[in-house]
């Protein structure tokens, strides 16, 4: 996955900033099957609840709305702040 703002690669750990100027924080990136610390549940293969386990692009931790999962690259999701 990569930022529409300048097309560098989202990584694990990665500051971001989206949905109209909330911050959060790259934890899981299921396509590279990676995740920080503590997050290593979401890379289950079961069926989650709604569908199938999670299994492509990124999920973000907000303050503001939780943890938000991004399928494909999207616009609202639009740069990094911070790499790691």
């Amino acid at each position: 996955m990569r930022y529409m703002s300048d097309g560098s690669e989202v990584r694990v750990g990665d500051n971001v900033l989206v949905e109209t100027g909330v911050k959060g924080r790259v934890v899981c990136d299921f396509d590279r099957r990676e995740c920080l610390p503590g997050y290593d549940k979401w890379l289950t293969q079961e069926t989650l609840v709604g569908g199938g386990p999670l299994s492509t692009a990124i999920m973000v931790e907000t303050q503001e709305m939780g943890l938000v999962h991004y399928p494909s690259e999207d616009e609202e999701m639009c740069e990094s702040l911070s790499q790691s």
